[in-house]
C-alpha cells in the first residue's frame, strides 16, 4: 500500500525502516555486513542496491531525492507507472538516522525475522529430505541464541586503526606461559586461539593439561575441563596437586591448612566435567552460557558432532572446526587434547603429521600444536620428555624442549 509521508515511524514496516535508516553513510557502514539484498523483496531489494552504489561511490549521506533520482538514473527502462510507484515508496522512508542505538535495535530485530526465515528454510530442507547438514543447521541457531549478526555474513571488517594493530599484536599474551622452559620460546596464546595437545598413551599428556590449567588457575583464569578419557575425579585432583605442588600423601597430611587455600585459590576458578558422550556442541553451549576463559577437551576427538560422514577423518575435521568456532565466538582459548599415532612411538620429536585418526583436517585448525614426546623404556624412573612445538601461528617459533615429568607433584620441570 502507498504509505503517507507523515505517518508515525512505528506504522511503518521493519524493512521500510531499515532502508531509511541506511541513507545515512555513518550508520549504512555500521550495517553494511549484517544487511544484504537478500532479506528484502520487489522494490524494496532495489532501492537497497541503490542505496549501496550511492554509499560506494560518494561515501556521505544520501536524501530521498536523491535516492529517487539516482535509482531512476539506474532503471532509465522503468515505466512511468513504476517511477510513480517508486517515488511513493521512497517519500514514505522513516526519516535519516538520528539515533544510532535504536535504529540498531531495528536492524537486529529485521537481521532476526530474516535469520528465521533461513532457519525455517533450512528445517524443512532436512525435514523433506533435501538435505543432512545438520551442522549448518545448528551454527545458524547459535547464531540467533548469542546475538552474533555478524555471522549474517562470512566476513567481518576489521577497521582498527594502526595504533591498535600494533597495541594487539605487541602486548601481553591474554593468557601467558609461566613455565619458564615453554614461555622463553613463546609468550603465550589468545582469547580465540585453538591449541592442540598430543601424545602417546602414558606419556604424560593429561598431566602436562593439568599442569596447564593449575598455570591458568594461578593467574585466576576461569578454567573448565572435559573430561571422557580418565576419571574426572583424578583430573581434578591432579591439577590441585600441580598448583600446591604436593604428592597426595602430603595433600592428605596437610588437608587441614590447605582447604581454605583450595576455596580461596581453586576452587572459584576451576570447573571439571565428567563428560563421557558429550557433544561438541553442548561445549558451545557451555561457553556461551558461562563465559570462562580457558577450556581443555580431553578427548576432543571422543566429542559428538551433529551430521553424517563418509569417513572417520572427516568426523574428526568437522569437530575441530566447532572446537575453533567455540573457541572464537566465545572469546577463549580451548586446548584440545588427542591420541598421537604409533608413528610417534618412541620418538623425541613428534609432528603434528603424527596425530591419530586424521590426515590434515584437525591439524589445519590449530593455532599451536604441542607433541609430547619419549624414548626408552616405559619406567617410572624414565621421567625425561620432548616437548615439540610443530605448528606455531604465534610468533612462529618451532623446536623441541627437553624437561622432566613428576608425575607425583604433577609438575613438569
Amino acid at each position: 500500500r502507498m504509505k503517507n509521508v507523515n505517518e508515525p515511524l512505528e506504522n511503518i514496516s521493519i524493512d521500510h525502516k531499515v532502508i531509511g535508516f541506511c541513507l545515512d553513510y555513518e550508520f549504512f557502514h555500521k550495517v553494511k555486513n549484517i544487511l544484504d539484498s537478500s532479506m528484502f523483496s520487489g522494490q524494496l531489494k532495489e532501492l537497497y542496491n541503490t542505496i549501496v552504489h550511492a554509499h560506494t561511490t560518494y561515501e556521505k549521506n544520501i536524501s530521498k531525492d536523491e535516492l529517487f533520482a539516482l535509482h531512476i538514473d539506474k532503471n532509465p527502462a522503468m515505466p512511468s507507472s513504476s517511477k510513480t510507484e517508486i517515488m511513493g515508496v521512497v517519500q514514505s522512508l522513516p526519516p535519516d538516522a538520528n539515533n544510532f542505538e535504536l535504529q540498531m535495535d531495528v536492524v537486529k530485530n529485521f537481521w532476526l525475522r530474516d535469520r528465521a526465515r533461513e532457519i525455517g528454510e533450512k528445517a524443512i530442507a532436512i525435514f523433506t529430505g533435501e538435505s543432512e547438514d545438520f551442522g549448518e543447521l545448528q551454527r545458524m541457531v547459535d547464531t540467533v541464541e548469542d546475538g552474533r549478526m555478524s555471522d549474517k555474513t562470512t566476513y567481518t571488517e576489521i577497521d582498527s586503526n594502526l595504533d591498535e594493530l600494533l597495541d594487539k599484536g605487541t602486548g601481553e599474551p591474554d593468557f601467558p606461559f609461566d613455565w619458564g622452559l615453554l614461555g622463553e620460546n613463546v609468550d603465550g596464546l589468545w582469547r580465540g586461539n585453538l591449541g592442540i595437545i598430543f601424545a602417546r598413551p602414558e606419556v604424560g599428556k593429561t598431566t602436562f593439561c593439568s599442569f596447564l590449567a593449575s598455570s591458568y588457575v594461578k593467574q585466576k583464569k576461569k578454567v573448565v575441563y572435559w573430561a571422557n578419557e580418565e576419571p574426572a575425579h583424578k583430573i581434578k585432583l591432579r591439577i590441585i596437586q600441580s598448583h600446591f605442588n604436593k604428592t597426595i600423601q602430603e595433600l592428605e597430611q596437610e588437608r587441614d591448612t590447605l582447604r581454605s587455600r583450595y576455596q580461596e585459590e581453586i576452587q572459584p576458578y576451576l570447573v571439571i566435567m565428567d563428560s563421557v558422550g558429550t557433544s561438541i556442541e553442548e561445549v558451545n553451549e557451555y561457553g556461551q552460557l558461562n563465559k570462562p576463559d580457558v577450556m581443555f577437551c580431553d578427548q576432543l576427538d571422543k566429542f559428538k558432532v551433529r551430521g553424517d560422514f563418509g569417513r572417520g577423518d572427516e568426523r574428526l575435521k568437522e569437530i575441530y572446526i566447532n572446537a575453533r568456532e567455540i573457541a572464537k565466538r566465545n572469546n577463549l582459548l580451548l586446548w584440545a587434547v588427542s591420541q598421537a599415532s604409533y608413528e610417534a612411538h618412541d620418538r623425541p620429536f613428534i609432528d603434528y603429521a603424527m596425530l591419530d585418526n586424521s590426515k590434515t583436517g584437525k591439524a589445519g585448525e590449530a593455532d599451536m600444536i604441542i607433541g609430547i614426546g619419549k624414548t626408552g623404556s616405559s619406567e617410572v624412573e624414565n621421567t625425561v620428555r620432548h616437548v615439540c612445538i610443530s605448528k606455531n601461528k604465534i610468533n612462529g617459533w618451532h623446536g623441541m624442549i627437553n624437561c622432566n615429568i613428576d608425575v607425583t607433584h604433577g609438575v613438569y620441570y
